[in-house]
Order: C-alpha cells, then structure tokens, then sequence
C-alpha cells in the first residue's frame, strides 16, 4: 500500500473517520448515483472500479488515491452495517501485522479486513464480485 495512504497516530484516523460522508459522496457522484449500504451495491461499486481501472496501481496514482479512500469507505461502511460487531479500527502498535497504520474493520471474533486492500485485491481478480464474496465470507 502506498505510503500516502497509511495513517500515523490515532487522532490522523479519528480525523479520517470524520470526513466520511463527504468522501463518500464525490465517489457516488463520479458514479452517478448514491450507493445502498447492502451487499449488491458493492457489485455496483466493483463495475464501476473495473471499467476505470485496469490494473490495481493505477488507483494508487496521485489523482486516483481519493477514489481508492472513498471506496474503501464504503466497503467498509457496507461491513459495519451488515457484519454484526464490526467496528473500524487501526493497528498502530505491531509494526508486523499487514494491516500496520491502515484503517480496518475489526470483526467481533478478531478478524481483520482491510477496505483498502480489498479495492486493490479486487482490481487484480477483476471477478465482478469479489467484494460482496469477501464480506459474505464473514457473516
């Protein structure tokens, strides 16, 4: 992950967390339309990152990285309300755990999944739905 993209201290994420609905709304409007909470509008939101990229590091250029953060946002937002327990958080104490100083969501049985990752791991597959099989993978 780039290192723009990783946050350093804990008031940095509460700072991320707060700018929220804002970054999700220039993503809905690139798109066209506002995103559900439900796990098809991750279907949509994969259409949409497939037909603009075509390789995952091309999300991670200077003017592409707010649509990689707006979409890992709504992936996670889609997790919180559909996962039961799922909360965000980040690791910034064990510089060995792969998800070190991204946001995450953190699963009531300890599991981590990063929104972030997933955009990119989603751009690789190009399967159209992997998305929506990772978060139906937790529930």
């Amino acid at each position: 992950m780039h290192e723009a993209l990783l946050l350093h201290s804990r008031e940095a994420f509460q700072v991320w967390l707060a700018g929220d609905v804002e970054v999700r709304d220039e993503l809905y409007a690139l798109i066209g339309e506002p995103l559900g909470t439900d796990l098809e509008s991750l279907d949509t939101l994969e259409s949409f990152l497939l037909a603009r990229y075509r390789r995952p590091n091309q999300i991670l250029k200077i003017g592409e990285r707010e649509i990689l953060d707006a979409a890992a946002r709504h992936i996670g937002l889609v997790m919180l309300l559909n996962l039961d327990d799922a909360a965000w958080a980040i690791e910034l104490d064990d510089e060995d755990n792969v998800y070190y100083r991204l946001p995450i969501i953190r699963l009531a049985d300890g599991a981590e999944e990063c929104p972030l990752t997933m955009v990119t791991a989603a751009l690789d597959r190009r399967k159209r739905s992997y998305l929506r099989g990772v978060v139906e993978s937790y529930a």
